[in-house]
């Protein structure tokens, strides 16, 4: 899938106004989110096209449907083992089902 660029107010207007929703480009199959990795993790991911090296399932993660979301978080790739962001392709059948296993933070 090949990101669609638009300027920030030309899509201002046909964003929701209210309640929850996810901003992200995605397609009948796909969507991408962005995630942070140490720079060994993101130089073997992108040359060889998949998750190995130092890579592991083990370590809890977060992911991000928006760039510029995950680049504030990561503190613009200057935070300590975030200093790579990778756009990642997920089939949408998974990521509704982490959506559907997901804990939503309550203000109290």
């Amino acid at each position: 899938m090949k990101l669609k660029l638009k300027k920030y107010k030309e899509q201002l207007s046909s964003w929701p106004e209210k309640g929850y929703h996810i901003m992200a480009q995605y397609d009948d199959e796909r969507i991408i989110v962005y995630q942070s990795y140490r720079k060994e993790i993101g130089e073997f991911a992108v040359k060889n096209q998949y998750f190995g090296g130092s890579f592991s399932l083990t370590r809890m993660t977060w992911i991000k449907p928006n760039f510029l979301w995950m680049m504030f978080r990561n503190g613009w790739g200057k935070k300590e083992g975030q200093e790579s962001v990778l756009a990642i392709h997920l089939k949408l059948t998974a990521f509704r089902k982490y959506l559907e296993n997901s804990v939503r933070e309550r203000s109290i």
